[in-house]
């Protein structure tokens, strides 16, 4: 595996975690058991605003030849895969989020698994 396929990776799927947050907020929470509203849809389609700047990066990214540049976007997706991961098992084994919400725990994992990877080794 190659660094360039996690960044394709956790571009392809911030992208389409941010389109179902920007287009049908209340459905992707809904899905995951958290509860819907006009306030939480309004901070889900932010979120899905985030996700899309997220995935733009990791994807212009992937063919960037800059060993500086590469370490210091790892490393800065390595740990925020990081915290993600932490917040997602916490609000899943807390029954925050239903069993949908170990989807986003695993994809989290994933991805800080295969940063750490390239990051460190």
């Amino acid at each position: 595996m190659k660094l360039s396929h996690v960044f394709s990776f956790n571009a392809l799927v911030a992208l389409v975690y941010a389109i179902g947050f920007v287009i049908v907020p209340n459905t992707v929470m809904g899905l995951h058991g958290l509860p819907a509203g006009e306030t939480q849809a309004l901070l889900a389609r932010y979120f899905g605003v985030a996700l899309i700047g997220l995935g733009l990066v990791a994807w212009f990214v992937k063919d960037v030849t800059d060993p500086l540049m590469k370490d210091g976007i790892t490393l800065s997706l390595f740990l925020s895969s990081l915290v993600g991961f932490v917040l997602s098992i916490q609000a899943t084994l807390s029954g925050q989020m239903n069993v949908v919400g170990w989807l986003p725990t695993a994809v989290y994992l994933l991805l800080f698994l295969g940063f750490g990877y390239f990051r460190f080794f």
